[in-house]
């Protein structure tokens, strides 16, 4: 089965995930486009844990592959770029357990994350007043100049096909809008966050 679903927050995304185990479906994989793939399994309870790494060479990501493992936690899903990692205990003792030692390991995480996502929300925007069309003449949207100049059902036709190709060409705007908001409210729960356990 496969869900999609966006989280701003990490805690209530391994609160998502650790109910679902309970209901009998436990994560295989996740995507960057926020969908997750579940199986069926009887019902469990499981202790999901996210951190959020992204490494440039594949050795570091095996090295810190390689320690969680010893550490007793079993990666479920994650790449070397996804950013997110998926981690589940390996044994019973780690239940109750968080894959950080510690408060300042927990807001390295948080700090990790709203700096991509500042980084995110940055280009996003830039990019959305590079490629944003002229609200001033909406009839510079369709590819067609000459459009306008016709009338009656020929004009309602063409205004149909021609929005079919402008809408096309502006749903990579619309996602990229998309994303600079969902980026900010991600970056600025974790900037919360990371003053909490500062201040904690």
């Amino acid at each position: 089965m496969k869900k999609f679903k966006l989280f701003i927050d990490i805690k209530n995304e391994e609160h998502y995930l650790n109910e679902m185990a309970n209901k009998g479906w436990t994560l295989v994989k996740y995507n960057a486009w926020g969908i997750y793939t579940f199986e069926k399994t009887a019902s469990k309870v499981l202790n999901y844990r996210i951190d959020y790494q992204l490494f440039k060479k594949k050795a570091d990501y095996m090295a810190y592959l390689t320690l969680f493992e010893d550490s007793g936690w079993q990666h479920i899903s994650g790449t070397k770029h996804s950013g997110f990692q998926f981690f589940l205990p390996l044994n019973s003792e780690n239940q109750e357990l968080d894959i950080f030692s510690d408060t300042s390991s927990s807001n390295e995480r948080y700090k990790r994350l709203y700096n991509q996502a500042m980084l995110w929300m940055g280009l996003m925007i830039v990019y959305f007043f590079i490629v944003q069309p002229s609200f001033e003449n909406i009839s510079s949207w369709y590819l067609t100049p000459s459009l306008w100049e016709y009338t009656g059902l020929q004009l309602f036709g063409m205004i149909l096909v021609q929005t079919f190709f402008l809408l096309l060409q502006i749903m990579p705007l619309m996602f990229f809008m998309f994303g600079a908001i969902y980026y900010t409210m991600m970056g600025t729960k974790a900037k919360k966050l990371i003053k909490k356990y500062e201040n904690g």
